[in-house]
C-alpha cells in the first residue's frame, strides 16, 4: 500500500508514543506490529490487541512476540533492517527540524529585542501614544514568539530522549534474549568484519554435552540456567582475551571469535575456556540438590585468507562432531 511521506510521518509520531506507553522496544520486529496495528491494514491484529490491552491493561514485549508470530511471520530481515533505517531518519528529520525552528526562532527574538529596544527609546522622545502602541503590539508579538520558542525546546527535549531510547532499544537487535550476550545476527556481522580487518582469525564452536537431559531430568528453567551460565562464562572468558567476542548459535550452541590468534593459541584458550565451564557449579533451587555438571565440546578452525565464510564455520562444526565422536568433553582444532 502506497502512502504520502506525510501520511508516514502521521502513523510514526502515533506509534512511537503508543510503543512507550506498552513498555515494547523500538526495534524493527515491533515496530511493524505496531504501525500495522496503527495503520489498520490487519483488522484482526487490531482487534487482537484491542482485547489484550482491554484485558492486561496494556501488550506487552512478549504478546507482542506471539503476535509477530502468528501475524507478521517470516518477514524478511533486511526489510525490518530497512524499518528500523526509516525510523531513525525519521527522528533525526524531526529533530533536525525543530532545532532549525529553534535557533529561527532564538535568532528573531534577538533581533526583536533590539528593535524595541530603539522603537521604545523613540517613544520616550517622542512620547505620542500611537509610538507607545506600537512597542506595546512588537513586545506583544515577542512575548508569542518566546513563547513558540519554549515549546519547540521542550519538543526538541523529548525528541532528544526518545533518539536515546532508539539507540538503547536497538542494541536489543544484536542480544540474544535468553543469554543477553551476542545473538547470530552479530555473529554474522562481526564474522565478517573479524575476517576481512585482523590478520588471523580463529572461530571456536561451543556445545554443551547432553543437554536434553538436563531439561529431562531438572526441567527447562534448569536448562535455560545452565545455558545462561555457560554464555556468562563464555564472555567472562572473552574480555580476559584481548578482542575475543562470545555469541549463543543456537540452542545449546555458542560461537567465539578471536582475532589476531592462530590455531594454536585458540586452541589453548578453546581448553582453557572447556575447563573453565566443567567447573561450574549449580544447585537446583526447587530441591537444594546439586545439578550433575556441565562439560562441553569445542571445535577450532583458523580462517583462510579468500575462502568463504561458510567453509570457515563448517570446518569448524566438523571439528566440533570430531570432538562429540571423541567422547565429548574435549576440544578438536582443524
Amino acid at each position: 500500500m502506497s502512502r504520502s511521506a506525510s501520511k508516514i510521518n502521521q502513523y510514526f509520531r502515533q506509534t512511537i508514543p503508543t510503543m512507550v506507553q506498552n513498555n515494547v522496544p523500538i526495534t524493527p520486529p515491533y515496530y511493524t506490529l505496531w504501525f500495522t496495528y496503527t495503520t489498520g491494514d490487519m483488522p484482526e491484529l487490531c482487534k487482537r490487541m484491542d482485547e489484550i490491552i482491554t484485558q492486561k491493561g496494556q501488550c506487552d514485549r512478549y504478546t507482542c512476540d506471539k503476535l509477530l508470530d502468528e501475524f507478521i511471520v517470516n518477514a524478511a530481515e533486511d526489510r525490518l533492517a530497512e524499518m528500523q533505517s526509516n525510523i531513525n531518519q525519521v527522528v533525526k528529520s524531526i529533530g533536525n527540524s525543530t532545532e532549525n525552528a529553534m535557533n529561527d526562532a532564538e535568532d528573531l527574538n534577538q533581533s526583536l529585542s533590539k528593535d524595541i529596544q530603539i522603537m521604545a527609546d523613540e517613544a520616550s522622545q517622542n512620547d505620542t501614544p500611537s509610538a507607545h502602541k506600537m512597542v506595546s503590539i512588537a513586545r506583544n508579538f515577542m512575548d508569542k514568539t518566546e513563547a513558540y520558542r519554549s515549546q519547540l525546546e521542550k519538543q526538541n527535549a523529548e525528541i532528544h530522549a526518545l533518539k536515546q531510547k532508539i539507540a538503547d532499544t536497538e542494541k536489543l537487535m544484536y542480544l540474544d534474549g535468553l543469554t543477553e550476550i551476542n545473538n547470530r545476527k552479530k555473529f554474522n556481522e562481526d564474522l565478517s568484519l573479524f575476517t576481512a580487518s585482523t590478520e588471523d582469525t580463529c572461530l571456536l564452536l561451543v556445545d554443551i554435552d547432553h543437554f536434553k537431559p538436563f531439561n529431562d531430568e531438572y526441567g527447562h528453567l534448569v536448562g535455560d540456567k545452565v545455558i545462561q551460565t555457560v554464555a556468562k562464562t563464555l564472555e567472562q572468558s572473552c574480555r580476559k582475551n584481548n578482542g575475543a567476542q562470545a555469541y549463543r548459535f543456537g540452542g545449546e550452541e555458542f560461537a567465539l571469535l578471536i582475532p589476531n590468534a592462530n590455531i594454536t593459541v585458540a586452541t589453548q584458550f578453546a581448553n582453557e575456556v572447556r575447563e573453565r565451564i566443567s567447573r561450574i557449579s549449580l544447585t537446583n533451587k526447587k530441591t537444594g540438590q546439586s545439578i550433575r555438571s556441565i562439560t562441553t565440546s569445542l571445535g577450532v578452525a583458523q580462517f583462510r585468507q579468500g575462502e568463504p565464510l561458510e567453509a570457515l564455520v563448517e570446518r569448524a562444526d566438523q571439528c566440533l562432531y570430531e570432538a562429540k565422536s571423541a567422547g565429548r568433553n574435549c576440544v578438536r582444532p582443524a
